[in-house]
């Protein structure tokens, strides 16, 4: 636990020590359920005792309550209770200072559910108080129904919200909680929050003692590796995508923080001001980890919440620090200073603040290194790599040991450190991951022996600036630099040149992947000293493959994008989107052809699989629903590393290949392959031409207009 996170939690217990009424009340209105949710028991439970609307009201009467403004009703399912209604008519007239009052709902019985709750809304307008409400949605369609155990459940939900936001003024959410049954549908559920303009929260499945879970630890949190991984990349999507509020924002961090195995790094409303108050009027701390304190039927409320400190205590020593439950709580001055630490980073490697960054370079300290090894800093892309930049990665960190003879160090700098570290462990390379956006990034440049521009191109995207001003601090420094297997462009705007040129003129050595890039670069440079390896990923390619050989499965391998703007060429951006469905539509019905001819299921796997890039599966999710809807066919949902997109390649009766590392690997393994140029000439073509195999490709444009064209299956393999 970082110093900043253990001052905050030593803050927060000694702030709840001392006594302070509390502000919101979680109302479980009952404790049985017509769900049988795969990450809960209450659905088990009998009906028992239940306190009524007028019990609540004198429970809510006690001085414990008198400054409560919120009341969020929970279950159980609370519309299976008839008189709910007047449970919130009875707060209502407890509280004088209540300003609102919430429910969640499964919506399994939809006309009752819109029934109960309308008459909850009159009741509160009566009084002039607030409403919002929360209706569970675990995933799209049938994963909805799978995870809470009721055939049709997603029907009726979608039907429950979609009348209150077409009939109330109020905030309608979704709610959905992820365990092992729902983790690889959540993606899903956000395409079709947002077709739907719905807004929604995402949790992690906790052990919760008032949901009699605490013994399914195979559903729980019981994520492999690469669930893990996905669950991490959905939340940074969720957090800088989707989620609006700053609040809900940290929220979406403090998961990510304790999915890679770190502590609860936010507070949490129960410490200072929360109550749980359940069906059978007992008072709880919080409910995932409290005991109950007493039935506020028998004693004062206020009595059991402050004679019970110890067992607050005992919760926050014991539970809170692994709690990844989302109870919201704005974040803290040092949490926000971590915050601003980063955003002020990004402004300094940006193009307006580069030059003054690297000049302001001395000042910075170096980092801790090796003596008896050779440290090697590779920059570019990284943090947000693809399958093809992971190769990349393994054959320059295979040529640096080769040429250290293993003595060697390697450092990495990446956007998002999560995705790299998940890359040197699919590569078996240990190595040490420099998150960009911090002083490290600097401190590395000045530090290690070489600063490598790592394969990708030099390409005209704002993060230029980034391998820009590491090459620039190195420089001063005095260390070499290399560009090493790199492409050439797209650079179309006078910045992004310059700071190619720049780069290439700062090296000590360079080669890049393809002629076309050479000749530019040396038209640019004035050089002579420029030569031509290829991609690097090709030789990592081969010496994998060797080891690999997967049985062959009636497959016809797809390996597909987007096809995003910084492609289009002149194209206006109506007339890029209407080309763009045009070419889809076509694809879909050559992928039919072949596989309709030659009997065999069409599989789409994923090159990409990080938001920052454009995940293919995002792609593939709207291209199968518009082209593949109830056709058989296998979508790969699990992030995809270099041995599994060789072991599709090499397993499959045939190859369609688009992203430009799967045209690549397809050509290096030799196996049967086509590939679609969508990048107007350039990389793709480039490619072909220099391996003598341009009658292996057709553009993405006379594939859409062409109406007899078919792709060649078995063409001559390489």
């Amino acid at each position: 636990m970082g110093k900043a996170l253990k001052r905050d939690m030593e803050n927060q217990y000694i702030h709840s020590r001392v006594f302070q009424k509390p502000i919101v009340v979680n109302l479980l209105a009952n404790d049985i359920c017509n769900s049988k949710c795969t990450m809960c028991n209450i659905w088990e439970q009998k009906l028992d005792f239940e306190i009524t609307p007028g019990q609540l009201g004198e429970i809510l009467k006690d001085d414990l309550f008198s400054e409560i403004s919120h009341i969020g009703v929970t279950g159980g399912e609370p519309t299976l209770r008839k008189d709910l209604p007047q449970l919130y008519e009875a707060a209502c007239k407890a509280l004088p200072n209540l300003k609102g009052m919430s429910i969640i709902t499964n919506a399994i019985r939809r006309d009752q559910v819109i029934e109960r709750v309308e008459e909850v809304i009159e009741v509160l307008e009566s009084h002039g108080k607030d409403f919002s409400m929360m209706v569970s949605l675990d995933g799209y369609g049938e994963m909805h129904d799978k995870h809470r155990g009721r055939p049709g459940n997603f029907e009726t939900a979608v039907e429950v919200i979609r009348h209150f936001k077409k009939n109330h003024p109020y905030s309608v959410a979704t709610g959905c909680t992820i365990s092992k049954t729902n983790v690889w549908g959540v993606d899903e559920l956000l395409d079709f929050l947002v077709e739907e303009s719905v807004y929604g929260r995402f949790r992690i499945a906790e052990f919760i003692t008032r949901l009699y879970n605490n013994n399914i630890t195979d559903r729980i949190r019981a994520f492999d590796d690469d669930e893990i991984y996905h669950l991490i990349g959905f939340f940074k999507k969720l957090e800088q995508t989707f989620e609006q509020d700053p609040t809900y924002q940290h929220t979406y961090r403090n998961i990510q923080h304790m999915l890679q195995g770190g502590q609860r790094m936010m507070g949490c409303p129960y410490h200072v001001k929360g109550v749980v108050l359940d069906s059978r009027g007992q008072i709880l701390y919080c409910a995932p980890k409290s005991k109950n304190l007493g039935s506020a039927l028998k004693e004062s409320a206020l009595n059991l919440f402050k004679e019970n400190q110890d067992e607050k205590q005992r919760i926050l020593k014991e539970n809170c620090q692994d709690c990844i439950h989302d109870y919201h709580y704005p974040p803290t001055y040092e949490q926000e200073s971590l915050k601003y630490s980063e955003w002020a980073w990004n402004k300094a490697l940006s193009f307006r603040a580069a030059k003054t960054t690297a000049r302001l370079a001395p000042a910075f300290g170096t980092l801790d290194r090796p003596k008896d090894r050779k440290v090697i800093y590779i920059t570019g892309w990284y943090g947000t790599e693809t399958v093809g930049d992971k190769a990349i990665l393994g054959a320059i960190m295979n040529h640096y040991e080769a040429e250290c003879d293993g003595k060697v160090e390697f450092w990495i700098s990446a956007y998002y450190p999560f995705v790299t570290e998940r890359t040197l462990v699919e590569l078996e390379k240990p190595g040490r991951v420099i998150p960009v956006y911090s002083a490290d990034f600097i401190k590395a440049a000045k530090t290690a022996d070489i600063t490598v521009m790592g394969g990708g191109p030099l390409m005209g995207i704002e993060a230029l600036a980034t391998p820009l001003t590491a090459f620039r601090v190195a420089k001063q420094a005095g260390k070499k630099l290399v560009i090493f297997g790199c492409g050439m462009g797209p650079l179309k705007e006078k910045v992004h040149l310059d700071a190619a040129t720049e780069m290439l003129k700062l090296s000590d050595e360079i080669t890049l992947r393809d002629q076309t890039s050479v000749a530019w670069a040396k038209q640019l440079t004035g050089r002579t000293d420029i030569s031509c390896i290829g991609d690097p990923a090709g030789q990592y390619v081969r010496e994998i493959a060797e080891n690999l050989s997967p049985e062959t499965k009636p497959y016809l391998a797809c390996f597909l994008r987007d096809w995003t703007p910084e492609y289009i060429g002149d194209l206006s951006p109506e007339e890029q989107l209407n080309l763009k469905l045009q070419f889809e539509s076509r694809i879909a019905e050559e992928i039919k052809h072949i596989c309709k001819v030659h009997n065999l299921i069409p599989a789409f796997y994923c090159m990409h699989t990080f938001f920052v890039g454009g995940d293919d599966r995002d792609f593939y999710r709207r291209f199968i629903k518009t082209h593949f809807e109830g056709e058989a066919h296998y979508l790969e949902h699990r992030p995809s590393s270099v041995n599994q997109i060789i072991s599709a390649m090499k397993s499959a009766r045939f190859n369609i290949c688009m992203r430009f590392h799967s045209v690549l690997m397809a050509h290096t393994l030799g196996v049967d392959f086509f590939a679609i140029d969508y990048t107007n000439g350039g990389k793709i073509k480039g490619f072909l031409q220099d391996n003598d195999a341009l009658d292996r490709m057709i553009s993405l444009q006379d594939l859409a207009h062409s109406n007899t064209f078919h792709l060649p299956f078995e063409v001559v393999s390489t």
